[in-house]
């Protein structure tokens, strides 16, 4: 009875019976909740694995046998064309099945059977065949194999390449192997990868041949006095260009003195970096022992792969400079006869140097010539060598530029040297202090030339052609921001931005030097300044004239303020005359020297417009204010006369200044000048110190091509991190491995 009265009263109790959530402690157990790290790796473990989750049990439970039957193998390629080519790298990657799997694939896509017997299911089921990969000769290609079990081979059309183990000894951790693709794989029209003899992966390439560059002339070579030549061409090539070059060979075969038979010059390309432009070119052969004979001319045109394609030859005679002294004419002769083969031509130019020398009075006594002229008779004396004709012909090309020029040569010629140096050290990667002692050399240098120049311009009377497309005077000033930029681009590491700089520069420098060669008396010019001369002088006597109207006017208030009747104090001849004629005593009598000067104006005006094309707009504001001064001066208004007197004064100084800026932007326009002061003006937005628009090289502007020049504040920042580097570099505390790390960034390659 007590048991029955328990289980009813339990089964009563079950009816109000609430389960709550398990409870299972963990958070006591484990406080760092170790226990999310089991779970986490169960997920990335299907991530990773369930797409060959078959394979994996297979191996873990029948290694060999897994081994023995094929299973999937990890396949790369990577194929990386020349840099020249500007080609995104390419990567073949894929899984694969080595052995009977991987053949049984290639059975089942018909990729690897030459029998076209398929079903259509077969054809159905079968991938689309790869795209056909464009490969350019010289590209690299990488290929690395995962674990796998025979010999792997990388076979490229008919060459086979073994691939070697990752780790000597340890083929089954890995093989890798590289080749590259040359002009004997042109025919190649596959790449395949071979494991254990079956397929593992197959792709449709095509190598694409790399073609040499061509380059012809747009034009005959242009002889433009002074010793200059003037090329116009234009180059191609398929990929880029990176060399040009003028290459030069006598027409009756003599070898150039000293040993060679060809001279060449190197061009500036039309688009630096590019693949085609058309370029023109300004060469000074004044000093080039061929100067005045008849030489074949070839351009060659070089791209990155080192291929070279060159013009057919023309014959012209090579540009040689004029000289005006007879003696500098006579040791150029001299100079000359040296080109000619044959050990009897140094006696008889000996000869011809003493004629010279025994005439001391007709270069001015100048001990500098002849001592010069004496040391090149011994050298030819005293040796046959070629070298010596070499040096002898140098020393007479210096003397006659003496006689001829004097310093301006000599400056030239350090500028020109100095500029080839630094072009030279830059190209070879020289070190910061060497560039940097270059670039001081080239600053004096060019300090010196435009100093050198701006005298001989002016002691010669001459004026210098500008470029066509300037458009504002060319100052010191902006060949030294120039160059200042390029030693900044130099010192924070960008040294291909720094040549391109400097070549501006040197393009710049070489027009502005070619220009000075062709200056010639400018006739225009000497009228103008005749012109501004006489308008000065207008000026001044109106000055004049006004100041004789202020003093009898002064002594016409003063004889007033005394009492005395007009005409009492006259002047020249008028003293004594009353009234209306006493008055034309006082101020009637200028009225004449007025009209005079109007008339003076008249004409300046008529030959301003008929020269200039236009009228100053003051000089009509002259021309009316002297008329209505002479009015006043005839109605004896000596108050209204002075004040017209002025206003036309000041007009004629307005008109001066005028004229002055007006023929200083024609006297500009289409030519280089040269500015030793400051910059009249700021630059205009997007052009060069010269005015020009960024383009091709046709017109002497450079296209930067893909080298981006820095902007101040990338250059300030760029140093900035340079610094900090530097320091952190030297700081010991620091790790080794952190330190190595600094100095590779350091580093310049």
């Amino acid at each position: 009875a007590l048991w029955s009265a328990h289980v009813r009263r339990m089964v009563a109790a079950l009816g109000m019976l609430r389960l709550g959530l398990p409870s299972p402690g963990m958070a006591r157990r484990d406080p760092w909740a170790f226990r999310t790290g089991v779970a986490l790796v169960l997920v990335i473990a299907l991530a990773a694995g369930a797409g060959d989750a078959g394979a994996r049990f297979e191996r873990a439970l029948l290694p060999q046998a897994a081994a023995a039957k094929g299973v999937a193998l990890d396949l790369d390629i990577w194929i990386t064309p020349p840099a020249y080519t500007r080609m995104a790298p390419i990567l073949l990657q894929g899984r694969a099945k080595a052995a009977e799997t991987v053949q049984a694939k290639l059975a089942a896509t018909g990729a690897g059977k030459t029998d076209g017997n398929k079903t259509g299911a077969d054809k159905q089921a079968a991938p689309a065949e790869p795209v056909e990969i464009a490969v350019p000769v010289g590209s690299t290609v990488l290929a690395q194999l995962g674990r796998s079990n025979g010999d792997a081979e990388l076979k490229v059309g008919g060459r086979i390449i073994v691939f070697d183990a990752l780790e000597e000894g340890k083929a089954e951790q890995g093989r890798r192997v590289e080749t590259e693709i040359d002009d004997d794989d042109l025919e190649a029209k596959r790449l395949e990868v071979r494991v254990g003899g079956a397929v593992a992966g197959s792709w449709p390439v095509r190598v694409i041949a790399d073609q040499a560059p061509t380059v012809e002339f747009l034009q005959a070579p242009k002889n433009m006095g002074r010793g200059l030549l003037q090329l116009q061409y234009e180059a191609k090539d398929d990929y880029a260009l990176t060399g040009l070059r003028l290459v030069l060979r006598h027409a009756e075969g003599w070898p150039l003195p000293g040993g060679g038979e060809t001279a060449e010059m190197a061009l500036p390309l039309p688009n630096p970096g590019g693949a085609t432009g058309k370029g023109q070119a300004t060469r000074d052969f004044s000093d080039h022992p061929w100067a005045g004979l008849e030489v074949d001319v070839t351009l060659v045109a070089v791209d990155a792969a080192g291929q070279e394609g060159e013009t057919e030859a023309i014959t012209i005679a090579l540009p040689e400079r004029t000289f005006n002294h007879p003696v500098a004419r006579a040791v150029i002769a001299a100079r000359k006869k040296l080109n000619k083969p044959g050990d009897a031509v140094p006696a008889e130019v000996v000869t011809d140097l003493e004629a010279i020398t025994e005439r001391p009075k007709h270069f001015y006594d100048n001990t500098a010539v002849f001592l010069a002229l004496s040391i090149a008779q011994a050298r030819l004396r005293h040796g046959l060598e070629p070298e010596r004709r070499v040096e002898v012909q140098k020393l007479l090309w210096d003397t006659a530029l003496h006689i001829e020029d004097g310093e301006f040569s000599i400056a030239e010629r350090e500028m020109r040297d100095i500029q080839e140096r630094l072009e030279k050290a830059l190209k070879e990667g020289a070190d910061d202090r060497e560039i940097e002692r270059l670039m001081d050399e080239l600053q004096r240098a060019m300090d010196k030339y435009m100093q050198a120049l701006a005298e001989h311009l002016k002691r010669n009377g001459l004026t210098q052609p500008i470029d066509q497309g300037t458009q504002q005077m060319l100052e010191s000033q902006d060949l030294q921001k120039m160059l200042d930029q390029a030693r900044q681009l130099s010192q924070s590491g960008a040294r291909d931005a720094a040549r391109q700089m400097l070549s501006q520069l040197n393009q710049m420098l070489n027009a502005l030097r070619n220009g000075a060669r062709l200056a010639q008396p400018n006739s225009q010019m000497n009228k103008s300044r005749q012109m501004l001369n006489n308008l000065r002088d207008l000026s001044k006597r109106q000055q004049q004239l006004l100041d004789r109207t202020f003093r009898r006017q002064q002594d016409r208030l003063r004889d007033q303020q005394l009492g005395q009747r007009p005409g009492q104090q006259g002047q020249q001849g008028q003293q004594g005359q009353q009234g209306q004629q006493g008055q034309q005593g006082q101020m009637g009598d200028l009225a004449p020297d007025q009209q005079r000067l109007r008339r003076e104006l008249g004409r300046m005006m008529l030959q301003m417009d008929e020269m200039l094309g236009n009228i100053p707009p003051s000089l009509g504001e002259a021309e009316r204010a002297m008329k209505g001064a002479g009015e006043a001066l005839r109605g004896d208004d000596g108050a209204r006369a002075a004040r017209d007197q002025t206003e036309a004064l000041n007009a004629l100084r307005r008109a001066t200044d005028q004229l002055a800026e007006q023929m200083a932007r024609q006297s500009q326009g289409g030519s280089m000048g040269v500015g030793m002061g400051q910059q009249r003006g700021p630059m205009q937005e997007g052009r060069d110190p010269f005015g020009r628009r960024p383009g091709n090289a046709t017109n002497g502007n450079v296209d930067d091509g893909d080298i981006k020049i820095p902007s101040q504040l990338e250059l300030m920042r760029a140093r900035e991190i340079m610094e900090e580097l530097r320091r952190r570099s030297g700081e010991q505390f620091r790790p080794r491995p952190e330190r190595d790390y600094i100095d590779r960034l350091i580093k310049r390659f």
